[in-house]
């Protein structure tokens, strides 16, 4: 009885383990093909999910694969990271087991692409960049430093009036103000609009201004506000998805959209 048993839990390692091997080989023969089509610069990470992969694998349907790219350049950005979550994929067996892997159909495909910090400096052309959420306390803090304030040092309570931290964040970066460089914060709000990512500043405040110093360095920082505003074309997002959604996350700019009924391999524009 015990053989029987360790038989028999041999034979599920082995099946296991053949499952898992086979589901490595098409995540992989997946990612090779995206990579070739869509001229990525590497091949992105494919996660076939759902237990067994073999089951799915002679069906030739996949209800839930997900996909991570890394260094796209898409429209004025050069670096975005693609996300995109995958439902109704077909793809027939013999062409895993062949590699002759020429088009992926798709039911819905949903993706993000998340915009670096580096990106939006170089657009904005400041050396460096971090962008942090905006809460409603952050916002009621600022126009109470600045109401204090009347040097114009903490910032204008006005201008961040009719804020909206839901589309707005805080961008930190450093500039040179009479000679010395100076760390400063941007409250800027940002908008989808006709496929374009816009990102308005709307106040400006020099880190730690105060006193005489601050006030000469508000002053001139507010002459610079317009030069932390920009408006980006993402481009298409692949598998010809438009841009339908804009959000902050995790200190990055997140573009998203779905599309049905796509081929993943079909070039852009074809």
């Amino acid at each position: 009885m015990r053989g029987l048993l360790i038989a028999l839990v041999v034979i599920v390692a082995v099946l296991v383990g053949i499952d898992f091997a086979a589901r490595w080989v098409a995540e992989d023969r997946v990612g090779v093909a995206l990579q070739s089509s869509l001229a990525l610069p590497q091949s992105p990470d494919v996660e076939i999910r759902g237990f067994p992969f073999l089951t799915q694998a002679l069906d030739g349907t996949y209800d839930d694969v997900g996909l991570s790219a890394p260094g796209i350049r898409y429209g004025e950005l050069r670096d975005l990271t693609l996300t995109a979550d995958l439902s109704g994929v077909s793809l027939p067996l013999e062409n895993l087991v062949n590699g002759q892997v020429r088009e992926i159909p798709a039911r819905q495909v949903t993706a993000a692409a998340r915009v670096n910090p580096t990106d939006l400096a170089r657009l904005l052309d400041v050396g460096d960049l971090t962008i942090e959420p905006l809460t409603e306390a952050d916002l009621e803090r600022l126009r109470s430093e600045a109401e204090a304030d009347d040097s114009g040092a903490s910032g204008s309570s006005e201008a961040l009036a009719d804020v909206d931290p839901a589309s707005s964040v805080r961008l930190t970066s450093s500039t040179t103000v009479q000679g010395q460089q100076v760390q400063v914060a941007v409250i800027a709000s940002f908008r989808l609009s006709g496929g374009r990512i816009t990102l308005s500043a709307r106040d400006i405040r020099a880190e730690g201004g105060e006193g005489a110093a601050g006030q000469v360095a508000a002053s001139a920082l507010r002459a610079r506000l317009s030069g932390f505003s920009t408006s980006v074309d993402p481009g298409e997002l692949p598998f010809s998805i438009s841009a339908t959604e804009l959000r902050a996350e995790d200190g990055v700019l997140v573009v998203s959209g779905t599309a049905r009924d796509v081929d993943l391999l079909a070039r852009p524009g074809s």
